[in-house]
C-alpha cells in the first residue's frame, strides 16, 4: 500500500515535466528529431553492447596477461575471462537472431527478363545498391524493403516487392516511373541521417518480433527495454515515415506532365480501394462456407477485374480519397494535388495494355503467388471460418428463442447485429423492426435497429429507431442526427438524379 503511494505522488510530482516534455515534442520538429537520435543511438548500443564488451574485455586480457606481476593480475584476467564468456554467448545469440519481413514469389530471369534489365538500368542511374531480390507480392504496393540482417538497425538486406494486383491497373510507362520513383526514394533514404532515422523506427518492431520468437538470454535482457523504444521511435518517426512514402510519389509526379500524373494518382487510389473494399472482401465471403483457403485470387486476377472494376465505383473512391480517406494518406494526397495544381482526379478507365501483360509472358508466376498467398493466409482463413460457424450457431439458437419468447437485453441486441449476416433483406428488416418495437426503452438496441435498417434502404422507420435512441440516451443524440441527415442528404440526391435521368 506505502508502495503504491508512493509511486502515486512521484507520479503527480513529474506530471507538470511530462505535460512540458508532450508540449515540446509536438510543437517543435528539432525536439522531435533530437529525441529520435538519442533513441535510436540507444537502442543501437544496447544491442551492440555484448559485442562491444567482448572486444574491450578480450583486449584487456590479454593485455593483463601479457604483463603479468602478481595473484592480483591473475584475478583480474579470470574475471574478464569469464565476461568475454558471457559476453561471446550473448554474441552469438545476437548473430543467430535474424529479423524477417513476409516475402512473396521471387520472380527469375527467365520469367520477365525485361523486368530485371529495367531494374538494373534504374538502379545503376541513381547510384545505389541493386535489391538482393525481386519479388510479386499480394498488395499494390511497389517499394524497396529494407530488413535489418542483424538484430541491430545498421546492415539491411534490400528486396523489391511489386504488388501484382497493381501491375493491372499501371500502364508500361507508369511502371517505369513508379520503379524509377521506389529507386529514386531508397537513394535519399539510404543517403541522409532523416531517412536512416526513419528505417530505424521500422526496423525496431522487426527485431522485437526477432527476439520474441526465441527463448534466449539475448531476449531476456533486451526485451523490455526494446518495446518501449520501438513505440517511442514509431511515434517520433511518424513525420519522417510519411515524408519518405511521399518522396516516391513526388518524384513520379516531378518527372511526367501534369496528365500523366493525374492518371498515375487515379490508378494507385482506384487500385487500393478496388483490392480494399471489393475484392479482398468477395474473396474472404469464401471463408465463410469453405475450411480451407483454395480459392486463387491471382491467377484469373485480371479477367476479373475487368468484370468487377466498375467506372461509377472509381469515380466514388476518387472522391472519396481527396474528401475523407485513402490509402494515401489525406494530407500526403492533397498536398500531391496541390503541388500540380490538380483540383479534382479523373477515372481514365483501366490501360489498354497493363504492365503484367507487357513485363510477363505467361501468368505461371501467378499460380506460385496463389500458392504463396493460400499458405500465408491459412491462420487468418481458419479464424475467419471459425467465427462464422460460431455466429451462425449463436444466430440459431437466439432465433429459436425469438421464436418461443422475446428477447430482451444482449441477447435482442446480438440477434440484430447478426440478422443482415444469415437473412435475406425482407426478413431481415422484420428482425429490427419486431426487436425495436419489443425494446422501444433500449437506447442500444434502438440505435443497432435503427442504423441496420437506414442500411436496409428503410429511411422512415430508421430514422425513428434513432429518434427515438436520441431522447433515451443523449449521448447517442450527436451520431444519430448526423447518421439521419447523411442518409436523407444522400436520398434526395438519389431522386434528384433518378429524375434528371428520366427528364
Amino acid at each position: 500500500m506505502n508502495q503504491q503511494l508512493v509511486q502515486g505522488q512521484i507520479a503527480v510530482w513529474l506530471e507538470p515535466g511530462r505535460r512540458k516534455w508532450s508540449q515540446m515534442l509536438h510543437r517543435s520538429s528539432r525536439v522531435r528529431l533530437a529525441a529520435l537520435s538519442l533513441a535510436n543511438i540507444g537502442g543501437c548500443l544496447l544491442m551492440l553492447s555484448p559485442l562491444v564488451t567482448l572486444a574491450l574485455a578480450a583486449i584487456g586480457g590479454v593485455y593483463l596477461f601479457q604483463h603479468i606481476q602478481g595473484p592480483l593480475d591473475w584475478f583480474m584476467v579470470e574475471v574478464l575471462g569469464a565476461i568475454c564468456l558471457f559476453s561471446g554467448y550473448l554474441s552469438i545469440q545476437f548473430y543467430r537472431t535474424r529479423p524477417e519481413t513476409p516475402q512473396g514469389v521471387r520472380v527469375a530471369r527467365e520469367q520477365s527478363p525485361e523486368l530485371l534489365t529495367m531494374l538494373e538500368r534504374r538502379v545503376s542511374h541513381f547510384g545505389v545498391r541493386a535489391p538482393e531480390t525481386l519479388e510479386l507480392t499480394p498488395d499494390t504496393d511497389l517499394k524497396i524493403q529494407a530488413t535489418p540482417a542483424w538484430p541491430v538497425p545498421l546492415l539491411h538486406r534490400y528486396r523489391l516487392q511489386i504488388g501484382a494486383p497493381l501491375l493491372y491497373f499501371l500502364s508500361p510507362g507508369q511502371f517505369r516511373l513508379a520503379l524509377a520513383g521506389a529507386i529514386a526514394a531508397t537513394a535519399r533514404s539510404r543517403h541522409s541521417w532523416t531517412g536512416w532515422l526513419a528505417q530505424a523506427a521500422e526496423d525496431w518492431p522487426l527485431i522485437v518480433a526477432a527476439l520474441e520468437q526465441r527463448s534466449s538470454l539475448l531476449a531476456t535482457l533486451t526485451l523490455r527495454p526494446l518495446r518501449w523504444i520501438s513505440r517511442v521511435t514509431l511515434r517520433l518517426s511518424a513525420e519522417l515515415r510519411a515524408e519518405r512514402v511521399q518522396v516516391q510519389s513526388r518524384w513520379v509526379l516531378e518527372n511526367t506532365d501534369e496528365q500523366k500524373a493525374m492518371e498515375y494518382l487515379s490508378n494507385l487510389v482506384v487500385a487500393n480501394a478496388f483490392l480494399n473494399r471489393q475484392y479482398w472482401p468477395m474473396i474472404y465471403k469464401a471463408a465463410e462456407r469453405c475450411p480451407a483457403p483454395v480459392v486463387k485470387p491471382f491467377s484469373h486476377f485480371g479477367l476479373l477485374l475487368e468484370k468487377l472494376l466498375s467506372e461509377r465505383s472509381a469515380r466514388r473512391w476518387l472522391l472519396q480519397a481527396q474528401t475523407r480517406s485513402s490509402t494515401i494518406s489525406d494530407a500526403d494526397l492533397r498536398d500531391l494535388l496541390a503541388d500540380l495544381n490538380i483540383e479534382h482526379l479523373h477515372w481514365s478507365r483501366l490501360p489498354e495494355k497493363s504492365a503484367f501483360d507487357d513485363l510477363f509472358a505467361s501468368t505461371d508466376i501467378l499460380k506460385e503467388l496463389d500458392t504463396h498467398w493460400q499458405t500465408l493466409i491459412e491462420p487468418e482463413w481458419n479464424r475467419r471460418h471459425a467465427a462464422f460457424q460460431n455466429d451462425r450457431l449463436r444466430f440459431e439458437k437466439l432465433q429459436a428463442r425469438a421464436r418461443q419468447q422475446g428477447l430482451r437485453g444482449d441477447s435482442a441486441l446480438r440477434y440484430v447485429k447478426l440478422a443482415g449476416k444469415f437473412m435475406d433483406g425482407e426478413k431481415a428488416v422484420a428482425v429490427y423492426r419486431t426487436m425495436y418495437q419489443a425494446n422501444l426503452d433500449d437506447a442500444n438496441l434502438c440505435f443497432t435497429s435503427g442504423c441496420e435498417m437506414l442500411k436496409s434502404g428503410n429511411l422512415r422507420e430508421g430514422c425513428e429507431a434513432l429518434q427515438r435512441a436520441a431522447e433515451l440516451d443523449r449521448s447517442l443524440a450527436n451520431r444519430a442526427h448526423a447518421l439521419i441527415s447523411e442518409h436523407r442528404h444522400a436520398w434526395i440526391n438519389e431522386n434528384e438524379a433518378v429524375t434528371q435521368r428520366a427528364g
